[in-house]
This record gives structure tokens, C-alpha cells and sequence, in this order.
């Protein structure tokens, strides 16, 4: 019974995908970030869509402190953290669950390009 309430508690501070709101800033002209956020709904997750200019999106990169080497053709905010590329789920549940990371990113890949998530992601701090 003891660890069942300890498994209990620990489960109630992690979010499931439905409760996750991201927001996704993004140019509209980019086919595969329709077909991204698509992916991540579909696996529950509420995505809000920020169509914006490419000077906003820089803007919005630099506010963030995303990396200038690991920029995409999109972002996307979580919690005031950053996923930046085509993340996979893991990753971005490993960034929910982080205290100390700022983001986290995944690099375009041959997936990418079709709008799915790539193999690889790295944590940012």
C-alpha cells in the first residue's frame, strides 16, 4: 500500500500530452512544421499556432535563448521552455520533467522534411 501512495505521488506532478498546451511559433510558408504539429496532436498534445514574420521568429528564438547553432525553421514554447526542431516525444516529455533545462533540441534530419519527429534530441541547460 506504501507504494502505491508513493507511486501516486510522484504520477500526480507529470503531465500527460492533453494537458500540455505548446505553443508553436512558425512562418506559415514551411510545409513540414504543418505536418509536425499535426504528428504532435494527434498523439495528444494542444498546439497553439503563432503564424509570424521571420524577423518575430528570429525575435522570439533570441528571447528564449535558443542557440544560434541549433535554430530551426520553427519554435515552439512549453512551460517558458523551448522544443526547436522536430523533437521526439521522449524529448520533449525529458524537458517537461527537467527542473533545469531551458529546451530542448532535435537536428533536421531526412524525417524532418516529411513533418516526423527525428531519432536524436539533446537537452539544453
Amino acid at each position: 500500500m506504501f507504494k502505491l501512495a508513493l507511486l501516486s505521488l510522484a504520477l500526480a506532478g507529470v503531465a500527460t500530452a492533453s494537458e500540455v498546451k505548446i505553443t508553436a511559433i512558425y512562418n506559415p510558408n514551411c510545409g513540414c512544421c504543418h505536418k509536425y504539429f499535426q504528428l504532435l496532436e494527434s498523439k495528444g498534445y494542444k498546439i497553439e499556432r503563432k503564424t509570424v514574420s521571420q524577423n518575430q521568429l528570429y525575435e522570439a528564438k533570441n528571447k528564449l535563448g535558443v542557440p544560434v547553432d541549433k535554430r530551426s525553421c520553427h519554435t515552439m514554447v512549453v512551460n517558458g521552455k523551448f522544443i526547436e526542431g522536430h523533437v521526439p516525444i521522449e524529448g520533449i516529455e525529458k524537458l517537461l520533467e527537467s527542473k533545469n533545462a531551458k529546451g530542448v533540441f532535435s537536428p533536421h534530419g531526412t524525417l524532418s522534411g516529411w513533418g516526423r519527429e527525428e531519432s536524436t534530441y539533446e537537452l539544453i541547460r
